[in-house]
């Protein structure tokens, strides 16, 4: 007998799908911002990991089948598509659970943001769901919201070159995943001005494409 598995939990009650996916896709995308520099071209400047997309399509009988799950506690589909519909219209996020029995589990947060539903003919009152979820991220106060061309992007705040304060400081130490072009951009408005900071460290800088953590730059007026 197989020990995959894949389950619901919301408010502390955990609904395993009575028949398994055959598949479960996952998409993992990195952001990134695209630049055109003089002299070196165009550039790219990762930007944050976008939130993990899952998809799968799973069939919810109408009454009990042998290759069913929960035999002593099924449901039939229409329990099943109304909980759906409850948490949608509620706009909650519920714990995605997937367990193979073998390697790594799916255990995540996550909003049901589409369902498409199916019914076959001769097949009368059960439904073949396609399911598409994004992973949830829970953030509070601490927690810092900006807005993107498509969604909004949760960001903590973290002690990088956005926390700096451009007319209080003259010098500033470079962290992991700094860039020329991203330090002018905080401290000028424009990334373009990465060359007033080049010239003024020419002595620390051998090549404007390469810093690293540690490096001290003076950054000028």
């Amino acid at each position: 007998m197989s020990n995959y598995s894949v389950f619901f939990d919301y408010n502390g009650n955990t609904y395993k799908l009575p028949v398994n996916p055959e598949q479960i896709e996952v998409k993992s995308s990195l952001a990134t911002e695209k630049y055109n520099v003089l002299e070196l071209g165009q550039i790219v400047e990762p930007t944050n990991a976008e939130l993990k997309g899952y998809s799968f399509e799973c069939e919810f009988p109408y009454n009990y089948i042998h290759y069913a799950q929960n035999r002593n506690g099924f449901k039939n589909s229409d329990y099943y598509l109304n909980l759906f519909e409850k948490w949608r219209k509620e706009k909650v996020h519920i714990r995605f659970i997937v367990k193979n029995g073998i390697g790594e589990n799916i255990d995540t947060l996550a909003l049901i943001t589409e369902l498409n539903i199916t019914e076959k003919a001769g097949e009368e009152g059960d439904k073949y769901v396609s399911f598409n979820l994004i992973e949830y991220k829970e953030y509070g106060k601490k927690s810092k919201v900006i807005q993107t061309s498509s969604t909004t992007a949760t960001i903590e705040k973290t002690k990088s070159v956005a926390d700096v304060n451009p007319k209080a400081n003259k010098t500033y130490t470079v962290v992991k995943g700094d860039s020329l072009w991203r330090i002018a951009k905080i401290y000028y408005g424009n990334g373009l001005q990465y060359p007033k900071i080049y010239n003024a460290n020419k002595d620390k800088i051998k090549n404007p494409s390469l810093i690293y953590p540690g490096q001290v730059f003076t950054i000028p007026s």
